[in-house]
């Protein structure tokens, strides 16, 4: 990073004490807000304001069945960090309605928008829950078993990627590459190996993408793999589309695929 400023002048240590301060801080309200995304999707908070449109603490509570002094602090804090809207701001706090407003819908409960960002929270409440093994690793050299992350991180990842997946698979990847697509369409039926397949979208995007294609994915983690098997068969392409616990560097799975690719878990 350079040591001077935008018009010349050098960076002072106090200068570099305050942006650090500053940067800090604002990741550490950053946080905080992806916390309260979190309680807001889990609790059903969000799907309950755009179905139901503005309510009142009471109004919410009622429909989520959560406690009414905590569906106003969140929503208060909602309001405050531009999430939510107020309609009645000098209303008395039970009965101020709060609205979700349009736009934040779509990113925060669409699950086929390229905008859906709800499942970073839901991340990063997920990669926290392993830190004192992830301190230890530090230590002994030593990995961190991708399991220890728990459900919230195996979701998020999954979600989180899951719209590119279903919009630009089959649109715009897979047809970048003229051969590929061209095998992906004719017969005999392409094999396709999804290695790292997480729970599943990617393989099943690529079938529904190709009808004639025979997917097989592959992981190492047997709940993601649990979870895959249940996304195909709520797609309704475990006819084209199976899932394995294996490594996928078995020899026996040589030679076997038009086309061997790995897309879910190349960020890992």
């Amino acid at each position: 990073m350079s040591e001077e400023m935008a018009g010349g002048s050098a960076v002072t240590p106090e200068q570099r004490k305050e942006a650090l301060v500053e940067r800090v801080f604002g990741s550490a309200i950053g946080f905080m807000e992806l916390l309260s995304i979190y309680v807001g999707e889990r609790l059903g908070l969000y799907r309950a304001l755009a179905d139901g449109g503005a309510a009142t603490a009471p109004e919410l509570a009622a429909t989520t069945g959560t406690d009414e002094r905590y569906a106003r602090e969140w929503l208060e804090q909602q309001a405050v960090a531009s999430i939510l809207e107020v309609e009645d701001q000098r209303a008395k706090p039970e009965a101020r309605r709060y609205r979700l407003p349009e736009g934040h819908d779509e990113a925060l409960l669409e699950r086929d928008s390229l905008y859906y960002v709800a499942p970073f929270a839901q991340m990063m409440v997920g990669i926290t829950r392993p830190l004192p093994a992830v301190l230890e690793a530090y230590r002994t050299g030593r990995g961190v078993p991708y399991p220890e992350y728990g459900e919230d991180m195996r979701h998020g990842i999954a979600y989180g990627n899951r719209p590119m997946f279903v919009n630009l698979m089959g649109s715009e990847w897979l047809p970048s590459v003229p051969d590929v697509h061209e095998r992906l369409q004719a017969d005999p039926p392409a094999r396709v190996a999804d290695i790292g397949c997480g729970t599943g979208w990617s393989s099943i995007a690529i079938a529904r993408a190709y009808p004639k294609a025979r997917v097989n994915g592959f992981d190492a983690d047997e709940e993601s793999v649990a979870g895959a098997r249940s996304n195909a068969e709520a797609e309704g392409v475990t006819d084209r589309v199976t899932f394995q616990v294996r490594d996928a560097a078995d020899p026996e799975l040589s030679d076997r695929y038009d086309l061997a690719i790995a897309v879910e878990c190349v960020h890992d």
